[in-house]
């Protein structure tokens, strides 16, 4: 399982950024919406399209949540282990 956090409950509210007052961030909880993980080795892939369904499902709500198109997927520590989109 794969989590991403979506918002932040802070003093009974439910925000969509982290709370700026001082001392907030210890009585901050995180919201996370959670996908589907994944068991496979990706670390061959040389392409977006040979990467696993529940990888590429992933890639694309962290896109839809940022408004940012993920360009760079490193699928390894090696430099060819890079995936350009």
């Amino acid at each position: 399982m794969l989590k991403i956090c979506v918002a932040y409950e802070y003093k009974g509210k439910r925000l969509n950024y982290l709370p700026q007052e001082e001392c907030s961030l210890g009585s901050v909880t995180p919201v996370y919406e959670e996908l589907p993980g994944f068991e496979e080795d990706i670390t061959q892939c040389a392409a977006f399209e040979e990467l696993p369904g529940t990888v590429r499902a992933y890639i694309g709500r962290i896109e839809e949540l940022t408004g940012v198109k993920v360009s760079l997927i490193s699928v390894g520590a090696e430099r060819r282990q890079t995936i350009v989109r």
